[in-house]
């Protein structure tokens, strides 16, 4: 039964992306959540702090968005779940430029009030270590 949970709480918060519908997405986080995002900073603290990064967001993408997950894993306890997935993310760029990667998602979900709520998540890409620079064109 979590894991249906989860799993449509996870569809929801894709859904609310491709919509940029802040008050939906941020209704999957819980108050403290703690976020390693692709932008700085190295960790966002708390839903305000996650709001602005969202916000930023769908304001660099004016126009249509589409966020998919794939290959999601779930791994459900009673009140903790794990979740890990690869995304992805196109759009049009505010200065015209489309844009379209694939990151690593992972997530814990705690259960509070009996709420499924992100309480840390972690997006990224690989690193070319060598050239110091962001692998933003890799494929599954």
């Amino acid at each position: 039964m979590a894991e249906q949970l989860i799993r449509a709480q996870v569809e929801a918060w894709a859904k609310a992306i491709s919509a940029k519908d802040i008050a939906s997405l941020m209704s999957c986080y819980a108050p403290s959540v703690v976020s390693f995002d692709l932008d700085p900073p190295l960790r966002y603290s708390g839903a305000d702090e996650k709001r602005r990064a969202w916000e930023e967001f769908c304001a660099a993408f004016p126009g249509a968005v589409s966020y998919e997950v794939s290959e999601l894993s779930i791994a459900a306890g009673a009140d903790t779940a794990f979740v890990h997935s690869l995304n992805h993310v196109t759009g049009r760029r505010a200065s015209g430029q489309v844009s379209e990667l694939w990151l690593r998602w992972t997530a814990c979900f705690r259960r509070i009030d009996a709420n499924w709520l992100i309480v840390h998540d972690h997006a990224s890409v690989p690193a070319d270590l060598a050239h110091g620079r962001a692998m933003v064109d890799l494929t599954p």
